[in-house]
């Protein structure tokens, strides 16, 4: 009889996996934020440049970057649930919406904040750029959100029809032919002189 090994799934790391496409959904949200403050390319390219915003570039490529390990981890993950190997509770669509959404409108304050501050810049702009940051960045974070349970969900099924293509089919049953047996003998009448007469009636 074949047995399963099961291990348990951690909940912190189902968490970390999220805040690793918030972490890119927080520098994408970023972007898009002083796209709309500031359409024009040189009167954005200066504020961003005043306000300590030098750094995003090479973050948004390591956001992108730690996003994909978090996604692929989270399919693999899945993958393994789906197979029964691994038994941990898929997250609820709520869950997944929530978390990388405020997780990125918490950060994208806090680190608005610490730009100014770091840069020596008057903390009043902050008062037209909040608003609009932190509705988009509850957008952005829960359309990754959502990706992330995709992709979770992908990883499931995946390993599900892995699992039943890798069955073996079960054996069918045959019935045997059993043998006809053979007709009863016939009882003989023999007279007193050894010959055989006509069968005796049943």
């Amino acid at each position: 009889m074949k047995t399963r090994l099961y291990s348990k799934g951690n909940p912190g790391s189902r968490a970390a996996r999220s805040l690793s496409v918030a972490v890119a959904g927080l520098f994408v949200g970023h972007l898009l934020v002083y796209r709309l403050i500031a359409p024009n390319a040189l009167q954005r390219a200066v504020l961003l440049a005043s306000t300590g915003h030098a750094y995003l570039p090479p973050a948004l490529a390591a956001g992108a970057a730690l996003a994909g390990m978090g996604a692929i981890a989270s399919f693999l993950l899945a993958f393994r649930r789906g197979q029964g190997a691994v038994r941990s509770r898929r997250s609820t669509l709520v869950w997944a919406l929530l978390l990388p959404a405020v997780a990125q409108a918490g950060a994208f304050v806090v680190l608005e904040v610490a730009e100014r501050l770091l840069s020596g810049v008057p903390l009043g702009g902050l008062f037209l750029i909040l608003p609009v940051g932190i509705l988009l960045q509850l957008a952005v974070g829960a359309l990754g959100g959502l990706l992330l349970f995709g992709i979770d969900l992908a990883g499931e099924g995946a390993g599900r029809l892995w699992t039943d293509v890798r069955q073996p089919a079960p054996a069918r049953r045959t019935t045997a032919s059993l043998p006809t047996p053979p007709a009863p003998a016939a009882a003989y009448r023999v007279d007193a002189w050894g010959i055989r007469g006509p069968p005796l009636p049943a």
